[in-house]
């Protein structure tokens, strides 16, 4: 697996990610008001290339980092694997989500992106990572994951 660029060196920016989260919550309220899959394929674009090539190619990412440089926020470094964990399951939600709309489904496509709008809602204002937490108890739990 192809890790990107920061998780290499096994860290992450916390305000980076947190700024990052903010804007892709506002990419998913866009398209809950406007039922435009538009938005859902820009989200997978944004995390295919970050999680599988570079973040230099990430719209959502460059956004971020220049707000975190903007607001002059000082840099919290962190493990970098939960945080690439969480992308990877942000990304099945979002080609299920993607799926569901397509299928007509939209209901279901809607309630999953309510979902993960409350999970980037929780991460944005409290700091808290559900994915990252269900990474760290599998680790704990002496739970190794191969490949994602």
């Amino acid at each position: 697996m192809k890790h990107a660029e920061n998780s290499i060196q096994n860290v992450v920016d916390e305000n980076q990610t947190r700024v990052h989260a903010g804007v892709t919550l506002l990419f998913m309220g866009a398209y809950l008001f406007s039922a435009n899959e538009l938005f859902i394929y820009i989200l997978i674009y944004d995390y295919l290339v970050r999680v599988y090539m570079t973040p230099l190619m990430s719209p959502i990412y460059l956004i971020s980092t220049i707000l975190v440089k903007l607001f002059n926020l000082k840099e919290r470094l962190s493990e970098g694997y939960a945080k690439e964990f969480a992308s990877h399951v942000g990304l099945s939600m979002l080609f299920a989500v993607l799926i569901a709309d397509l299928l007509n489904e939209t209901t279901a496509a809607l309630l999953l992106t309510v979902f993960l709008a409350l999970w980037k809602i929780v991460e944005v204002a409290k700091d808290y990572c559900f994915a990252c937490k269900f990474y760290e108890l599998l680790k704990s739990k002496n739970i190794e994951l191969e490949s994602l």
